[in-house]
């Protein structure tokens, strides 16, 4: 289960809520999903931004030495 929170898949989750935000957005059908879009799609942008500022957990060597 730890596996599923590493960054990749939260990046993956993070750009599902932005695509799924936008379609919400977008489709003409019900005001419930428009009205439910832009939270959707502020949410995976915040998941998107916090994940950018997060290090990667590796530690990277100097190549000097």
């Amino acid at each position: 289960m730890a596996s599923f929170f590493s960054k990749k898949w939260l990046y993956r989750l993070a750009s599902t809520l932005i695509l799924g935000g936008f379609a919400m957005l977008c489709q003409p059908f019900t005001h419930a999903l428009f009205v439910l879009g832009f939270p959707v799609l502020l949410a995976g942008v915040v998941v998107f931004m916090i994940l950018d500022h997060v290090p990667d957990g590796r530690i990277e060597e100097d190549k000097n030495g």
